[in-house]
C-alpha cells in the first residue's frame, strides 16, 4: 500500500508531464504550420520566433515574433498571449489575442511615418530606442449554427497617447469565408468579393484620446510660433474654411463631422463613429443603395442607409 501510495502520484505526475510536453509540441507544431502557410502565400517575406509554449490552461505564449511583411517592413512583437483557443477545430472558431511591447530593428519603418513632421516628433518622445510599448487586443468569435455569425473586436493602445478600438457584427459568414480571413491583409480586394453574401448589422470604430492630442498640438503650435490652443483654433478655422467648398448635399454631415472632432480636439475625448445599416447590413442591397445614391449626389441617402451615428464624449 505504502508503495502505491508512492507510485500512483508519480505515474500521474509523469502522465501529465507527458502530455504536457505533447502539448507543447503541438502547439510548436500548428505555429510552424502557419507561418509556413503565411510565406507561401506571400503574406510575408519572414517570420520566426524565439519561443512558444502552452500551459495547463491550454493558453498559448509566443515570444519575440519577428516579422518582415510583404512590403519589406520589419518588427518584432514581444510577447504574445493567446487564450480561449479552439483546438476542437482545425479552423479555430474563437480565440482571444493579446500582445505587448514592439520593436522596430531597423528603425520606424514608413507605415509608422508620416508627411505630418509632428507626428514624427511626437513618435520619438515615446519611442525608447527601437521599442514602441503599444498592446494589441483581438478577439473573434465564429458561430456556423448562428446565422453563421462572425463577432470581432480590435484595439490598439499606446499608453499617455490614444486608443483605438472597434468591433463588428457580421453575419452569413461561410466556413470557406471564415477560414480565409488571413487573405484580408494580402488581398483585399479578392477578399471583399468573397464577403458579397455577408451582412454587416452593426460596426463601429473609436478613438480615445490620452495625451496625444495636446502633445501634437503642442508641437505644431511650436513649430508655428503659437501657443496648442492658438494652433487649435487656427486648425478648426482652416477645416471650417475647407467646408465651404464641399458639396451642398454634403454640408450637413461635414458639419457635424467637424463638430464633433472639434470638441474631440479639446482633449481627454473619445470619438466615434458606428453603423448600423439598412437591409440587415447585407452587402450587395448596401451597395447598389449607396452607389445609387452617390451617382446623384443624395449623400443623405447615404448616411441615412447607413443609419451612421458620430459621438464625441
Amino acid at each position: 500500500m505504502k508503495k502505491l501510495l508512492v507510485i500512483i502520484p508519480a505515474a500521474l505526475l509523469l502522465a501529465a508531464g507527458g502530455i504536457w510536453f505533447f502539448a507543447n509540441q503541438q502547439v510548436k507544431n500548428l505555429v510552424d504550420m502557419r507561418i509556413a502557410e503565411f510565406i507561401e502565400n506571400g503574406d510575408y517575406q519572414a517570420l520566426d520566433y524565439e519561443k512558444v509554449s502552452v500551459d495547463l490552461r491550454g493558453d498559448i505564449a509566443l515570444a519575440n515574433l519577428h516579422v518582415v511583411d510583404a512590403s519589406g517592413y520589419e518588427y518584432i512583437l514581444e510577447d504574445i498571449r493567446i487564450t480561449d483557443f479552439d483546438y476542437a477545430n482545425e479552423q479555430p472558431q474563437h480565440l482571444s489575442l493579446a500582445a505587448s511591447g514592439i520593436r522596430f530593428p531597423g528603425g520606424l519603418p514608413r507605415f509608422g511615418d508620416s508627411p505630418n513632421p509632428a507626428l514624427n516628433a511626437y513618435l520619438d518622445t515615446v519611442m525608447d530606442a527601437d521599442h514602441l510599448p503599444v498592446t494589441f487586443n483581438y478577439r473573434y468569435s465564429y458561430q456556423p449554427e448562428d446565422d453563421r455569425q462572425l463577432d470581432t473586436t480590435f484595439s490598439i493602445a499606446l499608453p499617455g497617447s490614444f486608443q483605438i478600438s472597434s468591433d463588428s457584427v457580421m453575419r452569413n459568414v461561410s466556413p470557406e469565408q471564415f477560414g480565409n480571413q488571413a487573405q484580408a491583409a494580402g488581398n483585399p480586394v479578392g477578399y471583399s468579393m468573397m464577403m458579397q453574401d455577408a451582412d454587416i448589422p452593426s460596426a463601429n470604430i473609436a478613438l480615445l484620446d490620452l495625451g496625444i492630442v495636446d502633445a501634437v498640438m503642442a508641437i505644431n503650435g511650436g513649430n508655428a510660433g503659437l501657443s496648442a490652443d492658438q494652433y487649435r483654433m487656427q486648425l478648426l478655422a482652416q477645416l471650417q474654411t475647407m467646408l465651404l467648398f464641399a458639396p451642398q448635399q454634403l454640408q450637413p454631415l461635414a458639419q457635424r463631422l467637424l463638430a464633433g472632432f472639434a470638441e474631440f480636439l479639446e482633449g481627454g475625448r473619445t470619438l466615434r463613429l458606428s453603423i448600423a445599416p439598412e437591409f440587415g447590413g447585407n452587402i450587395q442591397q448596401l451597395q447598389g443603395e449607396i452607389l445609387g445614391a452617390f451617382y446623384i449626389g443624395n449623400f443623405n441617402r447615404i448616411e441615412e442607409v447607413l443609419n451612421l451615428t458620430i459621438e464625441t464624449f
